[in-house]
């Protein structure tokens, strides 16, 4: 027997043969095209709710399976049209040499195929392939991990596939829905992909170096039909899709091939029943040449209805050394807008109405050189530019013109600085550009040299403020310079102008003024575009009227570091007012705020600060010094110091180191210091806060000095107060020899002068922040019917006496309150508790009379002017009335005593006169004043002149309520009364209106200074 079929046949004995047979007749049985014609259709019926039918070919589990006739049948109810058919379907691979390390699909292939989507009623039929799935339980939440960066294979891999799809065919009907149906034909599709050895596969963009060959071809052939139905587009025509893209870095060189023939210039659709006329195409040839070593952009070029916008060519040169070289630029561009609005114009009343035209150009823009050594150029030309949306504002731009270029380095990997935030700009150049938009015209030109600095300039023309800013108005023109050495530190230099400025505040509108800036500051970075500080050397800004007259002028300089430390100084900040011009050019809102203040700030105040603010966190320090000059009070030399500490996240506490203001040589002087605490309770007596402060207030003068507005002072007077959350106390104090005041018209027909000499107080004060109403303390007081004779308060005010010009009688002197020997000429005790003022033994020496003052309360309230009143009752004695007439006047008048007595009483001091109840009773009056009430109270006529001759005046009561005059003239009988008769022995006036009353009264004083 031959020896090799001897030791066949004894392997063939062996169990290990048998067993390995038996498998192998197995594995045949079940995997071949028999079985899989059978078992496979069973088995997708048995798992799905579809059907299969089909041919297998072949049928392995190790190198795949080719299937001819296939179709896929989904379930009820659209069993009778398949969702997937193919001529032939064929997957190959080849597992066995899996154990080499290898991953091979020799082929994923679909010939002559067609898948169909249909829906019905809200029901797809792919969806009907799929069983319904029994509920199960919700799978328990698993904790987070961090998100997977790799898929780790643990063993090298290679990986190798080729897909190969021809003529397929897709379709898509809906009954519902705005899509009715989609189709495209004749689609191929070809792909390549082999990679090297790998143990991971990383889920970012660096799995592209684990391809070494990669192909993908999509309708290389011929174009392919599209028809798209639906309710807003009908869309039916044949078109290249074609797009092929080959890399290969098996060969040396690499291999790159990149083309694309996708649109047409002529595409026609029809939108909601409208024909429309619209064109897209990209055309594109960039292939690898492995003699030259070059990529060579052949063509890439996009069309719009037929021109090209942007047409690029150019070359790769160098591909396989280290530093490749480059050479692109957009030899074509044409971008005619106007030809665009055609195709807009058939969407009228589709789309919201568009106007469009004009044209643009990027012929130029480009980039050369190689990785390390590159110039790239930007350019951009435009002219007669238009844009408008619907109605919304329209955007013209008559001409344009950009030209940038710079040299790079793209393979700096140098760290970013602040002197170099972008390290790869070697250098950057704008040649003189401009842009005229919308009215405005904007140059700018530049350089920026890495060894040298930056230069660059823009000048703005013309620009409408109010186009941009809402609420602003007004035609800018400006020039701004940057100058620096590095990015760390900008030098900004600009020279503003605003014609016509306005602004808006609430709905306030200003009136058009003249507005100038002029600005010096530098910025400085201690990062990459990180803003550390802000230094302004010099920043002057004017506001003029429209007449070119001054109104306002600022001067700053300071600096401002932004971050967590903020810190923000002004050294300093001079501020001029030309207060009658800056009023013309105020909005309405302001100007009804300033206009009652212009006559104390004056014609041209003056405003210097030097201020530092600090915050850190939750903590804020403000220290500042000002100083002023105010002509309005003659005030030069105001000044202001103030260090205060403001803490918690929403100021909780502030902290009042140091507060202090004086002026007028340091006469006028007031200082505070202590803490102000937020407590959050519903009526805080300080905004939302409570007060542990110490205020002062006073002026003191050891001589006579001039202070401001005819005022002259001399001695000490002040205001000293405590407040301790809601109690204010204190002591108001007088020591003062003389306070003198004219007009400044002294002398002269205009004069008035007045001086008061030895005012003496000291009243105490004590006030409650936390009352917000009390009860009336004019109404049902029993209180004035209590005398305490003999226990009166010993004056806590006096004032020795009041000399000034005549009230009536210009350069005639007047005493108002006369001295009394060694006594003063007026006393009174005055004590502020619970906030109202009790004003009791008041004792004025005046007219050779004497004026008492009694019962007197002046309430304070919640110190709202609506909540004040006052009450009191004035006894007048022998007063002489002479005094007040011309010395010619005086001889003529045989009795001038006046004695009476007036109470008054006044609720709500907003509107003193229309809230005043007074009554006036004179018992006692000579014969020619009574004759000049009686003619104030009744006009003069033949019966009054009787009345008057024939009665004496016995007294008169006046009383004024809600600004009407009541008044009665009381009679004594004479002989001659026997012929004239008057009912109860008076005349009465009833109702007379106060400015009737005043208006007779002042004619009749007339009478006497005549």
């Amino acid at each position: 027997m031959n020896p090799i079929l001897k030791v066949s046949l004894g392997i063939a004995k062996t169990k290990i043969f048998r067993g390995l047979l038996v498998l192998f007749l197995l594995y045949k049985s079940i995997f071949n095209a028999f079985t899989a014609d059978v078992l496979v259709p069973k088995l997708i019926s048995h798992f799905t709710m579809g059907r299969m039918e089909g041919n297998f070919g072949s049928f392995s589990l190790f190198f795949g399976m080719e299937i001819s006739d296939f179709r896929l049948y989904p379930g009820l109810p659209f069993e009778k049209d398949p969702i997937v058919e193919a001529k032939q379907i064929r997957l190959r691979y080849n597992l066995p040499l899996l154990l080499l390390g290898k991953i091979r699909i020799s082929e994923i292939g679909l010939e002559n195929a067609k898948i169909q989507i249909e829906e019905r009623l809200g029901q797809w039929n792919f969806a009907s392939l799929v069983k319904a799935s029994k509920s199960q339980e919700p799978e328990p939440v698993l904790e987070t991990k961090p998100p997977l960066t790799e898929i780790k294979t643990y063993l090298p891999l290679q990986a190798s596939a080729y897909i190969n799809l021809q003529g397929i065919e897709f379709h898509l009907k809906r009954d519902t829905g705005s899509l009715h149906s989609f189709s495209v034909k004749d689609l191929s599709l070809e792909t390549e992909l082999e990679t090297n050895r790998f143990t991971s596969i990383p889920l970012s963009l660096s799995a592209v170096d684990q391809i070494d060959h990669v192909l993908l071809s999509l309708n290389s052939s011929k174009p392919i039909p599209l028809d798209v139905d639906s309710e807003a587009l009908r869309w039916k025509q044949t078109i290249p899709l074609s797009l092929r893209f080959e890399w290969d870095r098996t060969v040396s060189p690499e291999m790159f091939l990149f083309t694309t023939d996708i649109g047409k210039d002529d595409i026609l659709l029809e939108i909601k029943g409208k024909p429309v006329q619209l064109g897209l195409r990209l055309l594109s040839d960039i292939h690898f040449d492995n003699l030259l070593d070059k990529i060579g952009i052949n063509q890439l070029d996009l069309r719009v209805l037929g021109q090209s916008w942007l047409s690029l060519s150019g070359s790769i040169k160098e591909v396989s050394t280290d530093k490749p070289k480059v050479d692109i630029v957009v030899g074509k561009s044409n971008m005619q807008l106007t030809l665009l609005q055609r195709s807009l114009d058939q969407l009228r009343g589709i789309v919201p109405e568009i106007k469009i035209s004009g044209d643009v150009s990027l012929e130029g823009t480009g980039i050369q050189g190689n990785w390390q050594e590159a110039n790239a150029s930007v350019k951009l030309k435009a002219s007669q530019l238009y844009f408008k949306l619907g109605k919304s504002k329209a955007h013209s731009l008559s001409s344009a013109l950009l030209d940038i270029s710079s040299e790079l380095n793209l393979a700096d990997t140098k760290p970013l600085t602040a002197e170099k935030p972008f390290p790869y700009v070697k250098s950057l150049k704008i040649t003189p550009s401009h842009l005229d938009y919308n009215g405005a015209s904007l140059s700018f030109q530049g350089e920026y040299l890495e060894t040298k600095g930056l230069n660059f300039h823009l000048n703005i023309d013309k620009l409408q403020l109010g186009d941009y800013v809402s609420g602003l108005g007004g035609k800018l023109q400006m020039e701004l310079g940057i100058l620096a050495e590095s990015f760390a530190s900008l030098l900004i230099h600009t020279n503003a102008k605003i014609d016509g400025f306005r602004y808006q505040l609430d709905r306030s509108r200003s009136p058009s003024s003249l507005l100038g800036l002029n600005l010096d500051a530098a910025l400085v970075f201690d990062k990459p575009f990180g803003l550390s500080e802000i230094k302004i050397s010099n920043l002057n800004l004017d506001q003029k009227t429209i007449t070119g007259h001054k109104a306002l002028e600022l001067d700053l300089k300071g600096n401002l570091r932004p971050g967590s430390n903020l810190s923000a100084s002004v050294q300093p900040l001079g501020l001029n007012v030309y207060t009658s011009n800056l009023l013309l050019v105020l909005p309405l809102v302001l100007k009804e705020k300033i206009s009652p203040i212009q006559n104390l700030l004056g014609n041209q105040p003056k405003i210097k600060l030097n201020a530092k603010y600090t915050a850190s966190g939750s903590s804020k320090q403000i220290k500042a010094d000002l100083g002023a000059e105010l002509p309005g009070l003659e005030m030069k030399d105001l000044k202001l110091a103030a260090d205060l500490s403001l803490s918690g996240a929403n100021t909780n506490e502030i902290l009042i180191r140091t507060l202090k203001m004086n002026a007028f040589g340091g006469i006028f002087h007031l200082s505070a210091n202590g803490k102000l605490t937020n407590h959050g309770k519903p009526k805080p007596p300080l905004g939302p806060y409570f007060g542990n402060l110490d205020l002062k207030f006073g002026l003191t003068s050891p001589t006579k000095q001039y202070l401001a507005k005819g005022l002259s002072f001399q001695g000490d007077l002040g205001l000293d107060l405590t407040i301790r959350d809601y109690d204010i106390n204190g002591e108001f104090h007088s020591k003062v020899p003389t306070i003198s005041y004219n007009n400044q018209k002294c002398p002269g027909e205009q004069c008035q002068a007045y001086l008061l000499e030895e005012v003496v107080a000291k009243i105490p004060i004590q006030h409650n922040l936390a009352r917000s109403h009390e009860d009336s303390l004019i109404v049902g007081d029993k209180s004035i019917f209590i005398k305490n004779y003999g226990r009166n308060h010993p004056p806590n005010l006096t004032i020795g006496q009041v000399l000034g010009t005549h009230p009536s009688i210009p350069n005639l002197p007047f005493e108002y309150v006369k001295r009394q020997k060694d006594a003063p000429g007026l006393t009174a005790f005055i004590e502020y508790k619970e906030n109202y003022a009790n004003i009791e033994s008041l004792r004025s020496y005046s007219l050779d009379g004497l004026v008492l003052g009694k019962n007197m309360v002046f309430n304070l309230g919640n110190l709202d002017p609506k909540s004040m009143e006052f009450r009191g009752n004035f006894l007048i004695r022998d007063i002489d009335l002479k005094q007040l007439m011309a010395p010619k006047v005086r001889d003529k008048i045989d009795d001038g005593k006046l004695k009476a007595d007036l109470n008054i009483s006044v609720r709500d001091l907003s509107e003193p006169v229309a809230n005043l109840d007074l009554f006036f009773s004179i018992f006692q009056i000579g014969r020619d004043f009574g004759k000049s009430a009686l003619n104030v109270i009744s006009p003069q006529n033949f019966l009054i002149d009787r009345i008057t001759d024939s009665y004496s005046i016995n007294k008169i009561d006046v009383s004024l309520s809600k600004g009407l005059v009541y008044a009665d003239v009381y009679f004594n009988r004479s002989l001659l009364s026997l012929l004239i008769n008057l009912e109860d022995g008076k005349i009465s006036q009833q109702r007379m209106p106060l400015a009737n009353f005043l208006k007779r009264t002042q004619s009749e004083i007339q009478t006497y200074q005549e």
